[in-house]
């Protein structure tokens, strides 16, 4: 199961989510991973709090969650996603900086995800971020130019804040 999975998944079913998560959790059953449901209601408790601010920090989220996260629709008014310390290396990046959905983010903590320079060159070439003011990717394999490039990415016009080491 990866992104394009998901995705062909969204698009099939028509972004029906008990549909999707239907075949998400039958297909994750089959390999002993964690039920999409039970992610999916994690989301729910902690939006219903907050639907500007999402923190998911330490939950070992993989790339095929970041992807189910990047199309989720009751994440479009979310401004602040705090995704550190989880495992969501550079295709659990490119999917939350295509996302349909999160084009409202503002602030993006990304610390501690094995994200390498290859997620980064995919970021700053992006188009639906486009409303993101400040990124935290500390604590992943980048060096200190990458604050610079992104800064000056004309993908991301209000980037002011990047901090990588």
């Amino acid at each position: 199961m990866n992104q394009d999975f998901i995705l062909e998944l969204f698009y099939s079913l028509k972004g029906n989510l008990d549909e999707i998560n239907a075949a998400i959790d039958a297909k994750l059953n089959r390999d002993g991973s964690r039920k999409i449901t039970t992610f999916e209601l994690f989301i729910k408790s902690r939006i219903s709090r907050n639907a500007k601010t999402l923190k998911m920090a330490g939950m070992e989220i993989n790339p095929d969650e970041a992807a189910y996260l990047s199309l989720y629709p009751d994440l479009s008014g979310l401004e602040v996603l705090d995704l550190r310390k989880n495992f969501l290396g550079d295709t659990g990046l490119q999917a939350i900086a295509v996302s349909p959905v999160l084009k409202n983010l503002k602030e993006l903590d990304l610390r501690n995800n094995q994200i390498t320079r290859a997620g980064l060159k995919f970021l700053s070439q992006n188009t639906s971020l486009t409303k993101l003011e400040k990124v935290d990717l500390r604590s992943n394999k980048l060096g200190k130019r990458w604050e610079e490039k992104l800064k000056e990415s004309d993908r991301l016009p209000h980037l002011r804040e990047v901090k990588t080491l």
